[in-house]
C-alpha cells in the first residue's frame, strides 16, 4: 500500500489539476490508481465508483473518500477528501470572483468557449476509460446494451442517476458476465 503522503499527493495532483469535472478526474484516478500503480483492483475501483454515484452530494469527493479509504483507512479517506477539495474550492472561488470582473473581455470569452469544448472531449475520453474494461470479447453486447440503455434512461427519460444505476444493476444481475 502507498504511504499516506504519496497517496495524498496523487489525490491532490489529480483532484486539483484535471479539468472537466468529476468524470475526467475519476478516469484519471482510475488510470493512476488501478492501471499505473496497481494500488486498487478494478473491482475495488468499481465499488468505490458505484458507491460514490449513489451518495448524495458531490460524487467526486465521495469517490475520493471511498477509494482512499480502501487503501489507507480513515486517514487516507480524510486526507484524500481534504487535498482534493480545499485547494479546488479556493481556486474556484478565485476564478468566480475574477469572472464577474473580466467576463465581458472578448479574449476571456474565447478562452471560456475553448475550455467548454475541451471539457466535452475530456468527458467522452473519460467515458471510454470507464467502459472499455467491460468490453471483453464475450461481453461486448451486454456492456453496449447496458450503456446505451443507461444513456437513454438518463437523457431521454430524464431519470435521476440512482434509478438508472439500480436498473443497470438489475440488468447486470439478470444478464451476468461471461467468463473469458
Amino acid at each position: 500500500m502507498p504511504s499516506l503522503a504519496r497517496l495524498s499527493f496523487i489525490f491532490f495532483r489529480i483532484g486539483n489539476f484535471t479539468f472537466g469535472g468529476g468524470a475526467p478526474t475519476t478516469a484519471a484516478l482510475q488510470r493512476e490508481l488501478v492501471a499505473n500503480r496497481h494500488w486498487l483492483s478494478e473491482e475495488d475501483f468499481a465499488l468505490s465508483y458505484a458507491l460514490a454515484r449513489v451518495t448524495p452530494g458531490t460524487n467526486l469527493f465521495a469517490f475520493c473518500t471511498a477509494a482512499a479509504w480502501q487503501m489507507r483507512g480513515w486517514q487516507g479517506a480524510i486526507s484524500a477528501l481534504v487535498v482534493a477539495s480545499v485547494p479546488a474550492c479556493a481556486i474556484t472561488w478565485a476564478i468566480t470572483a475574477g469572472f464577474d470582473r473580466f467576463s465581458s473581455n472578448v479574449w476571456i470569452a474565447a478562452g471560456i468557449a475553448g475550455a467548454l469544448a475541451s471539457s466535452a472531449g475530456i468527458l467522452v475520453a473519460s467515458f471510454w476509460l470507464l467502459v472499455r474494461p467491460a468490453l471483453t470479447a464475450g461481453n461486448r453486447l451486454r456492456a453496449t446494451v447496458i450503456v446505451l440503455a443507461s444513456i437513454a434512461l438518463s437523457f431521454w427519460l430524464q431519470l435521476a442517476p440512482i434509478p438508472v444505476l439500480a436498473i443497470a444493476a438489475v440488468a447486470g444481475w439478470f444478464w451476468p458476465e461471461r467468463s473469458a
